[in-house]
């Protein structure tokens, strides 16, 4: 993982916790996926995907999660939920963060940005 990706979770793990969330796990793995956050709040488990993109960069971090990537999201979920069994609502939320490594912004971030068909 870059530095600057690394950067940008730490950021999105920041902003999650002053917003009363509690940063459960970070970089969950299987051999096919990976989680960046998982955070609780209120009731709600959340799958959180960051994506970064600078300042001036023509790249939209959302078209990245296309369905490949959601599927694999949610099969580290699946994963996670079958060792875990939480008793809270589920939900998968994608962050996307701009800036430079040295003031990241959140630039968006969508609740309940995609979900699975059946889990």
């Amino acid at each position: 993982m870059s530095e600057i990706s690394r950067g940008a979770e730490d950021f999105v793990c920041e902003w999650l916790q002053t917003r009363g969330w509690t940063v459960v796990t970070r970089n969950f793995r299987t051999r096919r996926a990976e989680v960046d956050i998982i955070a609780k709040n209120s009731g709600i488990l959340a799958f959180v995907e960051v994506k970064f993109a600078s300042d001036g960069s023509a790249t939209m971090p959302l078209e990245k999660i296309d369905s490949k990537k959601q599927a694999r999201i949610i099969h580290a979920a699946a994963f996670y939920l079958a060792k875990h069994d939480p008793q809270d609502q589920i939900r998968f939320d994608v962050a996307v963060v701009r800036g430079t490594p040295s003031e990241f912004r959140m630039a968006t971030y969508l609740e309940d940005a995609f979900r699975p068909e059946s889990m």
